[in-house]
């Protein structure tokens, strides 16, 4: 008889997914058919724990759940060891694009809109809770990699925006933070990683406040496979080059957003670099990396001008000596 010894909180623990997901799935898609206690609470076998991994890590790399919930657990295990997420778009070693599937163009492009749509009006209304609950359903319509590049990346902008413009205030910048640093945490976490898995730690230079650009980046990478390391904002060099160098990491992600004049930036940046091993890659993106251009191309970061860059960029770091 199959052990049934994983509690519902365990198996989002291990798997990444939110108990609301994964009890979603359940229900929609009937992934797992999991038993009960004698108090009727849920409870996971080791190959349901396996299933749920398994289809996490491939929404994560952007297909729909409706789709590969039907496979079977071997299909699924093929599946994810043969597409890491990101696929190239030439055949000649060019640069990659990530690749995201699953809705066809126009519903994936409609839903999103949606989603989008009412992810600004909950920040708007600053009801955190109505933002959680439409993230959790973008997971499942979109994939958590469709989720982040199609509505979350723009909400983050547009958040930036009206902030700038006066048509939000700080009140509901904290509001969406609050809930966003929460969300891109969990897809952040750790899980059912190769143990030679390439380490990224993302984070922001002294005086970078705004981190969600950091948490974005980072979530972001986790879905392509690199074991993240979060180290916060607004980090010291030393403190930064000392996280790298605890985790072994291969890349240090910076995202500079506001200021843009900061006068202590190239001597922090010079810093990192000389902190830092060698062979450690720094890559710098965000809304103010332009206006520290000359500092970072003094110390050999490698700019990003989008997230797209960003994914193309990790998938050629995985494939090339640094």
């Amino acid at each position: 008889m199959t052990e049934l010894r994983h509690t519902l909180q365990t198996v989002s623990n291990r798997t990444g997914l939110s108990p609301h997901v994964i009890r979603v799935w359940e229900r929609r898609y009937g992934t797992v058919s999991p038993g009960r206690s004698e108090g009727n609470q849920r409870r996971y076998s080791d190959g349901d724990l396996r299933r749920l991994t398994l289809l996490s890590q491939a929404t994560r790399q952007g297909h729909r759940i409706g789709t590969v919930a039907e496979l079977a657990t071997d299909q699924l295990e093929a599946l994810v060891d043969h597409l890491p997420g990101v696929e190239t778009s030439s055949s000649d070693g060019g640069s990659a694009a990530p690749a995201v599937s699953g809705l066809p163009v126009d519903a994936a492009t409609t839903t999103a809109a949606r989603l989008l749509r009412s992810t600004l009006e909950a920040v708007a209304a600053m009801d955190g809770v109505r933002l959680e609950e439409l993230l959790e359903r973008g997971s499942v319509e979109l994939g958590q990699t469709g989720l982040l590049l199609k509505v979350v990346v723009p909400l983050v902008e547009q958040i930036g925006e009206g902030w700038r413009t006066g048509d939000l205030q700080i009140a509901h910048e904290h509001v969406a933070s609050a809930v966003l640093r929460t969300y891109l945490g969990a897809v952040s976490r750790p899980m059912a990683l190769h143990p030679t898995a390439p380490v990224l730690v993302a984070t922001t230079p002294t005086g970078q406040l705004h981190e969600l650009g950091a948490i974005l980046a980072g979530a972001l990478a986790a879905t392509q496979g690199w074991r993240v390391v979060y180290a916060g904002p607004s980090l010291p060099a030393a403190e930064i080059a000392a996280t790298a160098r605890q985790h072994a990491a291969g890349v240090v992600a910076l995202s500079l957003v506001h200021p843009s004049d900061d006068r202590e930036m190239a001597g922090e940046l010079g810093r990192l670099r000389r902190l830092l091993p060698p062979a450690v890659a720094v890559i710098a993106g965000g809304r103010a990396a332009a206006a520290y251009r000359d500092s970072l191309e003094a110390i050999g970061a490698i700019p990003v001008e989008n997230l797209d860059a960003f994914l193309s960029l990790l998938h050629r770091l995985r494939r090339e000596p640094q």
